[in-house]
């Protein structure tokens, strides 16, 4: 199943009087696909600049081979990007040390963690106590190696 959406459109009549018509022709259009990123897209190597995966490490390992599944994951994101100036992006809920042993699998040639602020103070489920949801961007960076760094 795919599912396709590709716009130009600009979004209100203030923004329309401020961009003319080439500006809004210049805008670049984006295509959504709907697919399993785990069993590999149906997508060149190093056709996209920047990935973004929101929460989608997190859901992969609460499934059925789970461990497995987010190596793939990590792999095909890293297939995917370019060579010169790739970037995956992760949001997680998880700590860095429960996830870089994802990152190590490649040869990426940066990887940045940040902890993001949060304004939630926790949350509480029925017969637990409250906890503090932390979150987390990872930033892992694909970039082409000059032979003096190999």
């Amino acid at each position: 199943m795919s599912i396709s959406s590709t716009s130009t459109e600009i979004p209100n009549e203030e923004a329309r009087d401020e961009i003319n018509v080439s500006e809004a022709e210049a805008i670049p259009t984006m295509t959504f696909e709907l697919g399993d990123i785990a069993k590999g897209l149906n997508h060149p190597d190093e056709s996209f600049d920047l990935i973004i995966c929101k929460k989608t490490l997190d859901i992969i390992l609460c499934g059925a081979s789970s461990v497995a599944d987010a190596r793939q994951t990590i792999r095909e994101c890293f297939r995917l990007l370019n060579k010169d100036h790739g970037v995956l992006v992760i949001l997680s809920s998880a700590k860095p040390e429960d996830r870089a042993v994802f990152f190590e699998q490649d040869n990426w040639t940066g990887v940045m963690n940040i902890k993001l602020p949060s304004k939630d103070d926790g949350h509480e489920r029925k017969g637990h106590e409250k906890k503090k949801v932390e979150s987390y961007a990872y930033i892992l960076y694909k970039q082409q190696r000059s032979q003096t760094e190999m």
